[in-house]
């Protein structure tokens, strides 16, 4: 009797220990740590309704012409869910109507005017009337358009939706699908490198003279300097020797200075990138590197003339193409009589090869090509600096696109998350998306002004938040791919624990634990 009891006080104890000790044990030592996160706010964001909002003014020499205007535009963007326009129509003083008569020359006249008008203030733009204009309007590069008289209602609206709001543009960028301008330009981020790589396949034939510091601050600082209000910019230049590419050129015989060129298909202009990136190393970097390079063709195998893919012939004076989000490649061949000389000395044009960079730059950092529109003029750029209603437009279309962006990275991680139950949510993660989620309810989906900047640290937040490392510091498995290994690694201890319950049960009730055998 008293080897029973002892066996059964030492069953207890085995199976007391691993209930009260090692199943809670067990429990705490596989909690996963998950902070508590607004699911419910998160679910109820909905991307596809944000829109942007702006101001216009209509100035005009009487109440009848500025109504009217003010009228058309109304009328055409009174069904828009993607911009939202505040009009406000002014008829002008003597004086504003003075120096518009008296002044012919139209950048002359934006000078004088500017004097009476606000063009400083961002995400404000004048529709005012010129007359004896050669055009239905006319379109600067400061905040201002000016047009003729009423007649001119169809062109100002036809400029406003395609070149000042950029509805078309404001629309892929929040869309689901990306249109070609989303995706042409580089993904919203708060800073960018830009790297100029000067690439000489053989420095021992010939020397390139080229400051490429000198070129890179001299343009495409000034340009970039005037999107500092977007992002910010590390500039950087560098030289590329012995880094040769085999183009498969086609030789053409022709009637000029050289007798020949050879032809290049763009197609096969892709795998010089693979070339520029293996020797480049811009991809070390956590931010996204805009890629500018400049290939020196040798004497042996110029010029190049890039075609593409149905055989046309590239009929600009520079060569170069544009990759989208990587940036841009400028293919410089010296000139006959350079090579002909004993010693070869080639000094790049600074001033066609910068330019083709920095219209790169615009395509790559969001700012679109012009299409042409009947009775419209848009005086082209004399410097390298974009126009500043670009730059609003640009500030309008990033903020749509950071907004939208953010809320569908904080549904794509919430859903990841509530999948997933076993995933840590740090106290970071959890501020992060916080934050976020602050940012997108104080209105940062409103899309002007000081909403921009909500809008880009809430962009900001929800990256960090997605891209964090400890949402990956574990690797996770199913729950059939659990079950199959807990199975077998409990179940043998746990089944004589289950059958020692029952024996343990009638021992502690007082009845026979083992039938008694009889004959």
């Amino acid at each position: 009797m008293c080897k029973e009891s002892n066996r059964m006080w030492a069953s207890a104890s085995f199976v007391g220990v691993l209930i009260i000790i090692g199943m809670p044990l067990w429990w705490k030592t596989t909690e996963v740590y998950r902070v508590s996160l607004p699911y419910e706010k998160i679910s109820s964001f909905k991307p596809l309704s944000h829109f942007v909002t702006t101001e216009l003014k209509v100035l005009a020499n009487d109440d009848a012409t500025a109504s009217k205007i003010v009228s058309e535009i109304q009328k055409a963007f009174a069904e828009s869910d993607i911009i939202k326009i505040k009009i406000e129509k002014t008829v002008m003083s003597e004086r504003q109507q003075h120096i518009l008569r008296s002044v012919v020359d139209m950048e002359k006249a934006v000078e004088e005017l500017a004097s009476t008008l606000d063009l400083d203030q961002e995400n404000i733009f004048h529709v005012v009337q010129k007359k004896s204009l050669s055009h239905n309007i006319w379109v600067g590069n400061e905040r201002i358009m000016f047009f003729d008289d009423e007649k001119a209602s169809e062109t100002i609206v036809k400029a406003l939706d395609g070149w000042i709001y950029q509805t078309s543009v404001l629309r892929g960028a929040r869309s689901d699908t990306p249109d070609q301008a989303r995706s042409t330009r580089f993904p919203p981020e708060s800073a960018y490198h830009i790297t100029l790589s000067i690439v000489h396949p053989r420095p021992d034939t010939m020397q390139v003279v080229w400051n490429a510091a000198e070129a890179v601050e001299d343009y495409i600082g000034s340009f970039v300097d005037e999107l500092s209000s977007l992002h910010n910019f590390t500039l950087k230049s560098q030289w590329l020797h012995l880094l040769d590419f085999e183009f498969q050129a086609r030789e053409i015989k022709e009637a000029s200075e050289w007798g020949r060129h050879f032809a290049v298909r763009q197609d096969r202009l892709s795998l010089l990138l693979t070339r520029l990136e293996e020797r480049a190393a811009t991809h070390v970097s956590e931010l996204s590197t805009i890629n500018l390079a400049l290939y020196i063709v040798p004497c042996d195998k110029a010029p190049i003339i890039i075609y593409d893919n149905e055989g046309r012939k590239n009929p600009l004076s520079i060569q170069a193409f544009m990759s989208p989000k990587w940036g841009g490649v400028v293919i410089a061949s010296p000139p006959a009589e350079q090579c002909s000389q004993q010693v070869r000395e080639f000094e790049p044009s600074v001033g066609q090869v910068m330019g083709a960079f920095v219209s790169h730059l615009r395509e790559l950092l969001g700012i679109t090509k012009k299409d042409a529109i009947e009775g419209a003029h848009l005086e082209p750029l004399r410097s390298v600096s974009p126009r500043r209603w670009e730059v609003d437009a640009l500030l309008r279309i990033r903020t749509l696109e950071q907004v939208t962006s953010a809320e569908r990275t904080l549904q794509s991680l919430a859903q990841l998350l509530e999948e997933i139950s076993n995933i840590v949510i740090n106290d970071e993660v959890g501020a992060s998306i916080a934050a976020a989620v602050s940012e997108l309810e104080a209105g940062a989906g409103e899309g002007a002004g000081a909403d921009a900047a909500r809008a880009g640290r809430a962009h900001a937040h929800a990256q960090r938040a997605f891209t964090h490392p400890s949402l990956l510091a574990l690797l996770y498995f199913p729950d059939d791919q659990k079950y199959a290994i807990y199975i077998p690694l409990f179940l043998p201890i746990m089944f004589p624990v289950v059958l020692s319950l029952r024996i343990l049960l009638l021992w502690f009730m007082g009845k026979p634990v083992h039938k008694e055998k009889t004959d």
